[in-house]
């Protein structure tokens, strides 16, 4: 599959090659309802946001951030197919590209971004990877570490 048609292709590059199904699958959205394909692409980016918050990088909780890159990434791509080939100006995907990363993620790189809030996201994001809790230490692990991290 080419870079257009692939999963992993940025939503412009999908969007532009394929306006039509572009739009189709997010330009009139109802609440409860996704395409399977958005709901797969929201997964691909849910495991890169993750992969971020491992990494100690995250600034604001996984959720919000994937909320984050998917409204600005599909609004960019929406404008831009509405826009008229000859005026679209395609840096204005890489600007808001760059705002979001800079919204959503640390400055330097660490093992955890200072302070109570980012140790909250990165413990958070590696819970994952411990079984020594019972369910129900689990959860409420879970919403503390929620808590600190949109204090924070």
């Amino acid at each position: 599959m080419d870079q257009a048609g692939s999963a992993s292709a940025p939503p412009r590059t999908i969007g532009l090659a394929h306006p039509a199904l572009y739009t189709l699958m997010y330009a009139e959205p109802r609440p409860g309802a996704m395409p399977p394909a958005a709901v797969a692409a929201l997964e691909i980016l849910g495991g890169h946001i993750h992969r971020i918050a491992e990494a100690g990088r995250l600034r604001v909780d996984e959720a919000r951030a994937a909320q984050l890159v998917h409204a600005v990434g599909g609004g960019v791509t929406l404008a831009l197919i509405a826009t008229p080939e000859d005026r679209r100006d395609l840096s204005v995907s890489r600007l808001a590209r760059e705002a979001v990363i800079g919204a959503i993620t640390t400055d330097a790189p660490g093992p955890t971004p200072p302070g109570p809030a980012g140790a909250a996201l990165a413990l958070r994001a590696l819970l994952p990877a411990t079984d020594v809790l019972t369910p129900g230490e689990h959860g409420l692990l879970i919403e503390l570490l929620d808590r600190i991290a949109r204090a924070g």
